[in-house]
Formats: C-alpha cells, sequence, structure tokens
C-alpha cells in the first residue's frame, strides 16, 4: 500500500530533516518542501531576520499555513521546523493530514551540528559553547513529548547522512508496503 498522506519530518534542529527529507524524497520521487525555506522565500528575509522583525508568534502561523496548504497533496515530503511539531495548531493539521516522522538523534550529534551553524538560529545564534550545551537540553526536554506522539520514531545515532537517508527512506518504503 502506498502511502496516502504526505509525509512530514519532525524532530530537533540540527536532526538532518532537511538533508535526509531531501535525499529521500528524491529516491521516493516525490516533491520536497523545507518549511523554514518557504518561510524565508516567501518574506525574502532569514528565519533569524522573521523572528527578530515579526517574533516567533509570527513566523509559527507561517509554519501552520504552508502545512495547512499542502495538507492535502500526495506524494510530498515536508521537513518542519524543530518546533512547529510542539505548536497546537500545527500539530493537529500535521495529526490529521500527514504522516509524521521523528528523526531521533543523540544530544551530542545534535550540539557538534549546531555549533557549526548556530548564527543561523534565532533560539541559538548568541550562545557559547556551555550556553549551547544547555539550550540543546532544554529544547530536547521540552519536546520530546510532541516529538514522541509521531507516527514513527526512527533513531539516526552515529550514522553518516547517507547512512541515516537510507535508514529512512527504508522504513518509508516498508510502511508503504504494509
Amino acid at each position: 500500500m502506498i502511502l496516502s498522506k504526505p509525509i512530514v519530518l519532525v524532530g530537533m534542529m540540527g536532526c538532518g530533516k532537511s538533508t535526509i527529507g531531501k535525499i529521500v524524497a528524491e529516491k521516493l520521487n516525490w516533491l520536497f518542501l523545507d518549511s523554514d525555506k518557504e518561510i524565508e522565500n516567501e518574506m525574502n528575509l532569514s528565519t533569524k531576520d522573521i523572528f527578530d522583525k515579526y517574533g516567533e508568534k509570527f513566523f509559527r502561523n507561517k509554519e501552520y499555513e504552508i502545512f495547512k496548504f499542502y495538507s492535502k497533496k500526495k506524494n510530498i515530503l515536508i521537513s518542519s521546523g524543530g518546533g512547529s511539531f510542539c505548536q497546537k495548531i500545527t500539530y493537529r493539521i500535521i495529526k490529521e493530514y500527514f504522516y509524521s516522522i521523528w528523526l531521533d538523534v543523540n544530544e551530542d550529534i545534535i550540539f557538534q551540528r549546531l555549533k557549526k551553524n548556530k548564527n543561523k538560529r534565532p533560539l541559538l545564534n548568541s550562545l557559547n559553547d556551555n550556553g549551547l550545551r544547555r539550550k540543546i537540553k532544554e529544547i530536547m526536554f521540552e519536546r520530546k513529548d510532541c516529538y514522541i506522539k509521531a507516527n514513527k520514531r526512527i533513531e539516526l545515532n552515529d550514522q553518516s547522512i547517507k547512512e541515516s537517508s537510507n535508514k529512512t527512506y527504508l522504513e518509508i518504503k516498508n510502511d508503504q508496503n504494509q
């Protein structure tokens, strides 16, 4: 059976949703969208600038609009923003219309990835390494109860992007065949 719903990848910032999503969508021959990039393109601003200029609530409403728009589409894979699945209205639309997959990556890997590009992330850009570690722990603790509600959890620890993409793709193909 082919999944009759669009797929959304959820999980912490830095878990690989965008990179893995793009690769998996290509293998599935599906359209790939990154919700953050869609908002940035619409606003012609970076996520950081949108947060600074309009605030997080504005950004979260834009995320909701994207999921609402794509909720009835087929053959589409969306990489969600790290916090979108934890916003009530966005969570409800994802749970009803999408097949959600939590890409679960451990704290140390998240730290190493985010340390490299924290300046692009509004919630992290002013933190030193200790502050970054604390913030990652805090966010992971806050969001775990949301992420655990995804339709599927895929643990991706100590794997290359290629291995993680292959594992995610095989999990989706397996779900399609059930």
